[in-house]
């Protein structure tokens, strides 16, 4: 376990300076409105200005995180799908990719659906389910993308990027047991071929094992190379721990978990919705 420093304690300075800033998006960048506030994009604009490039790293697709990239003139390469893809953020080309094997994809989806859980797929940039409810209507509403409705037992091709399991949001107990049994059972099942993780109380993501943002944040070490003793990261959920744990300078969000603070160096003094991620790189980065 790392020793945590919550920002108010820390120096005026990190002991060095970042030469790449990893940063998730909802609950990180990203208010609880899932916008970018002035300040945000004005602090990311002038960090990677500065020659210290700023990667996008979501759960999102590519697709579903490209108006926030715009935003912030950002064209470097970007991790998406928890870290199955990593796309060029200057021509939108994939340069790697780990699709989820087509056995574990007809599991993820006939177990939810014996259960009449909510799954989606995405497919070369597609998002797919089966039917229209909650569950389906609250991730387009918060990620702006539309689905498409069809019988994944009339593919032919169940390779995806991801799937994803959701629960309905507006449960009142905030309490998802259903999801904690499935990742149980299907990492037990599927061990080093699977990763799944909850990248929200109320989202279970399935994508290869050979992602993760930790190692998709390990392949742009290489790509670009830059230690990972000079990467900082910033996260807020546990999808985003491997990428934390990777990371030479790993900071949580104010509200993230106990469990995900109690992993990383440092956490910031402020949250999500008051612009935490800028606030800690005006204080301790410039």
């Amino acid at each position: 376990m790392k020793n945590c420093y919550h920002a108010r304690y820390m120096k005026e300075t990190l002991p060095e300076k970042p030469e790449l800033v990893a940063v998730d998006l909802d609950g990180t960048l990203l208010n609880t409105e899932h916008r970018l506030s002035d300040k945000t994009v004005s602090v990311i604009k002038a960090l990677d200005n500065s020659g210290i490039p700023v990667v996008i790293s979501t759960g999102r697709s590519y697709e579903g995180m490209m108006h926030y990239k715009n935003q912030l003139n950002l064209k470097n390469p970007v991790i998406c799908y928890n870290g199955a893809m990593i796309a060029d953020g200057a021509t939108d080309s994939i340069l790697h990719q780990w699709l989820l094997p087509s056995d574990i994809t007809k599991e993820a989806y006939m177990y939810a659906r014996e259960r009449d859980f909510h799954i989606q797929v995405f497919q070369d940039g597609e998002l797919y389910f089966e039917k229209r409810r909650e569950e389906s209507d609250y991730y387009e509403h918060s990620t702006g993308l539309t689905g498409r409705i069809t019988n994944l037992d009339d593919w032919n091709n169940l390779e995806v990027t991801k799937a994803l399991m959701i629960m309905p949001p507006s449960r009142e107990s905030g309490e998802f047991p259903e999801l904690h049994e499935a990742q149980s059972y299907f990492q037990k099942k599927y061990g080093d071929r699977l990763y799944c993780a909850l990248s929200k109380p109320y989202y279970l993501e399935f994508i290869n094992g050979l992602g993760s943002k930790g190692n998709a944040l390990d392949q742009l070490s290489r790509d670009m190379g830059i230690p990972r003793e000079k990467m900082a990261a910033f996260g807020d959920g546990f999808n985003d721990l491997e990428m934390l744990d990777y990371a030479g300078i790993s900071v949580a969000m104010a509200n993230a978990p106990d469990g995900v603070k109690e992993r990383c160096l440092y956490t910031t003094e402020l949250s999500n919705d008051e612009d935490g991620v800028a606030d800690f790189i005006e204080k301790y980065i410039f």
